[in-house]
């Protein structure tokens, strides 16, 4: 997808921030081991030095061009499939990231857009020439379709007239042109000597507003490749039940989220988006690390670029160096989407890329943990939505881990997808995913049967015996679940706590989760009570529902053994002094 929401994003603001790479750091102390400790700070200051040596080379398209990723055309059987269609390609297509889906010929649904609506859209307001500083958007004005179109339509003309332009621009090397105006605005920034503002209308919510697809209106039960098929291709019903209607998709069968019933808008329910001339989806990957697919109803083409989840470490590396080379405070920046970077640069400082460039009624797909931007070169419309493949469950647990450690707040509870999971496991069919699974679920049960004794031990107190609260439903993830899940996020590292928590009788709103009890708040762990929601029980039947489907589809995998895993695959990393209670250190940045 393009850009998260402000509703996201504020559940980001305040929230202990830092791009410390805690894996590198845990690899670095095994490696060491009794050995000198290497001077970190000289290394460091080495590969900023060289950062700055090709930075100051003015890396270009010319001089290090963009490949284009890979563009697939699936046949009419093969469409009828989505999500079985991008595991079949899923092997080639994540070593680009970003990939291009160009539907079967006859693919021509009508944009359901409503231009003679008098709703109005609000818009961010975007200054071009300050995207490498990581600055926030502000809002900007709010328009009627119309009154956009109409808006950007003008824009692109001046621009064209004062750059002498031809005004029917539409070939690849008009395109490249504006391309080099693009970033050379955004590389030379106040160079330019010039302020350059869009207004850029994202996370348009299409349950308020219009969605470019024909509205379904279909229960998860009623979306099948069957029902699809049966339809004639091409026809209102077709589009309708298709698995590439964006409102169909996270929901689709063999997808992971099929039980996720609560509308998330931009993630289990899509978002509109409106550009213009130069407007910027910045570089960010998706919440949760899940995939996304963007649909380009009508308009000026979109230029995409994108980084392959295995170089996700490698593109955070290069651009923390670049806010240090410019002697500026390292933020947040890719976890709130505003912060431009040219392609030709990461290329050149060794982080592969690749672009597409989407024309209408194609496809664009991202696959986990990938980042990936881009910008439009003039008024467009698209649509977009995330949606869980199977072998997402790993990418789930690292993007979990992930935001523990800088005290992100997630747009789904981990846990309860992954239990919600274990209890639909005999709708999965693929055997990795489905040990995937498993080693998931030990790893969480796991986890709960180590902290809750020794939590007891240090004197927190044992409710068991006085309440029961209420046991987790995992049938379905839907809003009462949703809704239930935000009052228990853990005060410390932004953990949507699921099986156990532990609350204060300092706080009646505050609780905390098992990882990180000592940073909750100074009182006694006398004064402190743990919560089970599920007892070890209820672990121990999801593991084995679990390992059950494994043997039934056979395999390899399904004899893989129950182990215990190291603390550190358990807990993650620790390389700093905690108090006693403290399993593992706060979030990056906490104090």
């Amino acid at each position: 997808m393009e850009e998260t929401s402000d509703a996201k994003r504020r559940r980001t603001e305040g929230s202990p921030a830092g791009f410390d790479d805690v894996e590198e750091e845990a690899r670095a102390e095994e490696d060491v081991g009794e050995e000198e400790e290497p001077d970190w700070d000289a290394i460091e200051a080495k590969r900023l030095e060289e950062h700055e040596r090709i930075l100051r080379t003015r890396p270009t398209r010319l001089t290090h061009p963009i490949l284009d990723a890979p563009e697939f055309r699936p046949t009419r059987e093969e469409f009828l499939d989505p999500i079985a269609y991008l595991e079949q390609i899923r092997e080639e297509a994540e070593a680009y990231g970003i990939i291009k889906v160009i539907p079967p010929d006859g693919w021509a649904p009508e944009c359901g857009l409503d231009w003679e609506s008098p709703k109005r859209f609000a818009t961010k307001r975007q200054r071009i020439d300050r995207l490498q500083q990581s600055q926030p958007y502000d809002d900007g004005r709010k328009y009627t379709l119309k009154e956009y179109r109409r808006m950007a339509n003008r824009f692109m003309d001046a621009w064209l007239t004062r750059e002498e332009r031809p005004v029917d621009i539409g070939t690849a090397t008009d395109w490249g042109e504006l391309y080099d105006d693009y970033w050379n605005i955004v590389d030379r920034g106040a160079m330019i000597g010039e302020e350059i503002e869009v207004e850029y209308g994202n996370d348009v919510d299409v349950h308020k507003y219009w969605t470019g697809f024909v509205k379904p209106d279909l229960k998860p039960e009623q979306l099948s490749v069957a029902a699809a098929a049966a339809a004639p291709y091409g026809s209102p019903e077709y589009y309708r039940r298709s698995g590439w209607n964006l409102n169909n998709i996270a929901r689709w069968p063999g997808g992971l989220l099929k039980h996720v019933t609560v509308p998330i808008a931009g993630v289990t329910s899509p978002w509109l988006y409106l550009g213009m001339l130069f407007s910027t989806f910045s570089w960010h990957n998706e919440d949760n690390y899940l995939s996304s697919i963007n649909y380009h109803h009508s308009g000026a083409p979109k230029q995409w670029f994108g980084v392959p989840g295995a170089k996700a470490s490698a593109f955070e590396s290069v651009v923390r160096r670049f806010f240090r080379s410019e002697k500026k405070e390292v933020p947040d920046v890719l976890h709130h989407m505003n912060t431009m970077f040219s392609p030709s640069k990461l290329k050149a400082l060794g982080v592969p890329v690749y672009q597409i460039l989407q024309q209408p009624g194609e496809f664009v797909v991202t696959y986990p943990q990938a980042f990936h931007g881009g910008f439009s070169y003039g008024f467009n419309c698209g649509e977009a939505v995330n949606f869980a493949a199977p072998h997402w469950v790993e990418h789930a647990r690292l993007a979990n881990e992930r935001y523990r450690r800088i005290g992100r707040l997630a747009v789904m509870g981990h846990d309860r997808v992954m239990f919600t999971l274990a209890r639909h496991v005999d709708e999965m069919d693929d055997v990795e995913s489905i040990a995937q699974l498993r080693d998931e679920i030990r790893r969480l049960a796991h986890e709960d049967a180590i902290l809750r004794p020794r939590l007891y031990r240090d004197g927190v107190k044992d409710l068991r015996a006085v309440v029961r609260p209420p046991r987790n439903d995992v049938d379905v993830f839907d809003k009462q679940a949703s809704d239930y899940d935000d009052k228990r996020v853990c005060c410390v590292c932004k953990h949507t706590c699921f099986s156990s928590a532990v609350g204060c009788r300092c706080s009646q709103t505050r609780v905390c989760c098992l990882r990180h009890v000592a940073y909750m708040c100074r009182c006694p762990p006398s004064n402190k009570y743990l919560i089970e929601w599920e007892p070890e029980e209820r672990h121990g039947a999801a593991i084995r529902a679990v390992e059950a489907r494994l043997r039934t589809l056979g395999g390899a995998l399904a004899e893989k053994p129950p182990i215990e895993p190291p603390r550190e695959a358990l807990l993650g990393a620790a390389p700093r002094p905690r108090p006693p209670m403290n399993p593992v250190s706060p979030p990056i940045g906490w104090k």
